[in-house]
């Protein structure tokens, strides 16, 4: 199965580009689900089809679906809810407030890739594409497995079992309703179903790609997200340049076509994976010009993946073992590593992630750090 992931800065053009992907993937004879996370759905303006919070067929081999919170917590957390509602009203919340906050923060993300891995478990589709919100919001997204590991691993064994011993008797005495068993067994399973979300998108089968258009503060920003994708194990295996206006445009666009042609000197130069142009049209790419574009861009398979190495990799060195994570886009001096038992800790600029060790590099001492050509290595022996 193919999982590909695009994203950009708003207005790039991502979701034509994701929906120009999905037509050619069903094309091709792929059963194909196309998942908009954005919470601004544009995917059924850009189909001109209307799509809902369950996959809807769209031909023979292409199904579109947009994700909707409420409709997710109806499915499946209903029973969360009604307790954080019951919590809520409890301390003297009225009604309608107390229904806006008991919606999980960031619930919107975990839904949209709780629908990924259920319907990646299912098997029914052979690719299954989301088409992300604009950066920020997919870097927070593609964060949600990563956190909510180390809460899991940290606090929640423990809080359930506490929770259990001390509920009948600390209830009636703090007047606040404390979860029930189920609950708490609802909020593992959560859990549980993030952490494998964390070992499919780090797997061979998802790819993430990143959308941009030729100016500056876009090409900045899909630097900033390459980084950030690479240091969290997310293979970006191309990006894609949207929006490029050709030679021919006439006079009046000279000097956009001069600068672009700087922006596009500095992608190909700057980022180490393949790059895909797709020319300014002369109309809006909505409806049937959706499937004409597709078949001009894509004159290849576009759910194979287009490199094959991964972000983050283990090395023999002699009688060490390397940590080799993949940072372009960043400097030494924004780079700081600690470890703390089985965890390492690395921060890079405005980023910070934990990674859990491989027994393999766990039961070694950590001896040494250096940044040469792009990349992070950490030895262990």
């Amino acid at each position: 199965m193919g999982i590909l992931l695009f994203t950009g800065k708003g207005g790039v053009g991502k979701t034509t580009v994701a929906a120009m992907t999905a037509i050619k993937s069903s094309s091709l004879g792929y059963k194909t689900l196309i998942i908009s996370t954005d919470p601004a759905h544009s995917l059924s303006d850009s189909f001109q089809f209307q799509f809902g919070a369950e996959p809807t067929k769209v031909s023979e081999k292409l199904y579109g679906m947009e994700v909707n919170v409420e409709h997710e917590l109806k499915k499946h957390w209903d029973v969360i809810k009604d307790y954080l509602l019951l919590f809520f009203k409890s301390q003297g919340i009225e009604d309608v407030i107390a229904e806006e906050l008991a919606i999980l923060p960031g619930f919107d993300e975990v839904a949209s890739l709780l629908n990924l891995l259920e319907y990646y478990e299912k098997g029914i589709y052979d690719v299954i594409i989301l088409d992300c919100a604009p950066t920020g919001e997919t870097l927070r997204l593609l964060s949600v497995p990563e956190v909510a590991k180390w809460y899991m691993n940290r606090f929640f064994g423990i809080e359930k079992k506490l929770i259990k011993i001390v509920k009948p008797i600390a209830e009636p005495l703090i007047k606040i309703p404390l979860p029930s068993e189920e609950i708490m067994d609802r909020i593992q399973e959560m859990y549980v179903k993030i952490s494998k979300l964390k070992d499919l998108l780090e797997s061979e089968e998802a790819m993430v790609r990143i959308v941009m258009n030729p100016e500056k503060m876009v090409v900045k920003e899909s630097e900033r997200a390459f980084t950030y994708l690479n240091l969290f194990g997310y293979t970006v295996d191309c990006v894609i340049v949207n929006k490029v206006f050709p030679p021919n445009a006439g006079d009046f666009f000279s000097d956009w076509i001069k600068m672009q042609e700087l922006y596009i000197n500095q992608i190909r130069e700057s980022f180490p994976v393949p790059i895909i142009f797709i020319p300014f049209q002369r109309s809006e790419i909505v409806g049937e010009k959706l499937y004409e574009l597709a078949e001009k861009v894509f004159d290849f398979d576009p759910t194979k993946r287009l490199i094959s190495e991964k972000p983050m990799k283990i090395e023999k060195d002699g009688d060490s073992l390397l940590l080799k994570i993949r940072a372009p886009f960043l400097r030494r001096e924004d780079i700081e590593i600690y470890r703390r038992g089985n965890e390492l800790i690395v921060v890079a600029g405005q980023w910070k992630r934990t990674i859990f060790l491989p027994q393999a590099l766990a039961l070694k001492e950590t001896v040494g750090a250096s940044f040469n050509n792009n990349e992070i290595q950490i030895r262990f022996r």
